[in-house]
């Protein structure tokens, strides 16, 4: 998530900060799993190999085309979670062992399985792209898909979260700071640096010689705007600063944008600029929703555990998505494409399951066990 945030909301007093009620943004949790699932529907229409009915891919294809802008939904809300749920005498290193404890166990065991497949694939492995990914470096080295994407693809974005969480301690003590007109104006210029920054991809690939994807869609300084407005957005709605529309108005255009007019913009559009407007209102409407005890669909315990699991299958997805389509075309089976997904379907969400039971909540547990009684020092995050 993700890119994905891993926290189950709950809203702490920060320093300075209103009094908030204690509650968990469940509507939140259950969004991730519908945010992951359109991410799944784009890697698996646009790679799948295995179907009988491939006339049909094209429409398909064009219906999840705005995927990847998913991406952009977890990284704003990376930033509003660890906002909303950020310990006020927490400490910098402490917070960085608990990310690192969320994150890399399922990194580590995905990358292991991603290196098995490759091999039983016959796909040859690199050294240096694997150290890469690795130590989560990968999404620094420009206009390179075989860094980015090597071994498990989708943890190019966890390249971007690792920037995240090193800059969280730090930003969140400067976005504290403002006033409510110092957050509005982070989010609303966060929002259009991301909007109208694909208009300034020319002049800054033929100052930089770095691709339009790579400078929109890789580059983690890039992306980090969406972590900040994350925050600044959360620290709003905490304090009860934020006024936007609900959450059936903010989610009717999220959907429209993501499944209507981005069709029709140009191509640099559809990695984040196009949505990051409708995403930052959904993710505030949502919060709100919660805190106001008003209806949500995605307070569903089902989908809230869905979500809380969408981590998971966001690292498992794509490595189902290309064993299958290995399995099915060098044995010359053909499934239609309806069945075939929900095969690969069903099969990542059991695996995330696995995942998410037998090594992200044990990795959560053994890395972030105490190791002395003593007080953190007051250096709050």
């Amino acid at each position: 998530m993700t890119a994905l945030s891993l926290i189950s909301p709950v809203a702490p007093r920060l320093s300075g900060e209103p009094s908030t009620p204690r509650v968990r943004l469940d509507s939140l949790t259950g969004l991730r799993w519908y945010a992951a699932l359109l991410v799944f529907c784009y890697h698996f229409f646009y790679e799948e190999r295995g179907s009988g009915t491939s006339g049909h891919l094209g429409k398909l294809r064009q219906v999840f085309y705005d995927g990847p802008s998913a991406v952009s939904f977890f990284f704003i809300l990376s930033g509003f979670v660890l906002a909303w749920s950020a310990r006020p005498h927490d400490t910098v290193t402490g917070f960085w062992r608990r990310r690192f404890a969320r994150i890399y166990p399922s990194h580590l065991a995905t990358f292991v399985l991603a290196v098995v497949t490759m091999v039983w694939m016959g796909k040859a492995l690199d050294l240096k792209i694997a150290l890469g990914n690795l130590s989560l470096l990968q999404s620094w080295v420009p206009n390179r898909t075989d860094w980015w994407f090597g071994y498990n693809g989708v943890s190019w974005s966890l390249s971007c979260e690792a920037l995240f969480y090193l800059s969280f301690p730090f930003l969140i003590r400067l976005i504290r700071r403002l006033p409510a007109r110092g957050l509005w104006a982070t989010v609303i210029v966060g929002n259009l640096c991301v909007a109208l920054l694909p208009l300034y991809t020319a002049p800054i690939g033929h100052a930089t010689g770095w691709d339009a994807k790579y400078v929109l869609y890789i580059l983690p300084p890039v992306r980090l705007i969406e972590f900040v407005i994350g925050i600044a957005l959360a620290l709003l709605v905490k304090s009860g600063a934020w006024r936007g529309p609900g959450l059936i108005a903010s989610l009717s255009l999220s959907l429209f944008v993501v499944f209507g007019p981005v069709h029709v913009m140009p191509y640099n559009f559809h990695w984040a600029a196009d949505s990051v407007i409708p995403y930052t209102l959904t993710i505030a409407a949502a919060a709100c929703a919660d805190v106001k005890g008003e209806p949500s669909p995605f307070r569903n315990r089902y989908v809230v555990y869905l979500g809380e699991i969408s981590f998971a299958f966001y690292l498992v997805h794509e490595i189902v998505i290309f064993s299958t389509n290995h399995f099915f075309t060098s044995h010359h089976y053909v499934l239609p494409v309806t069945l075939h997904a929900g095969l690969v379907l069903s099969i990542s969400v059991f695996a995330a399951v696995l995942l998410h039971e037998w090594v992200e909540k044990p990795g959560v547990k053994l890395l972030t066990r105490s190791r002395t009684r003593r007080k953190p020092a007051p250096e709050a995050v």
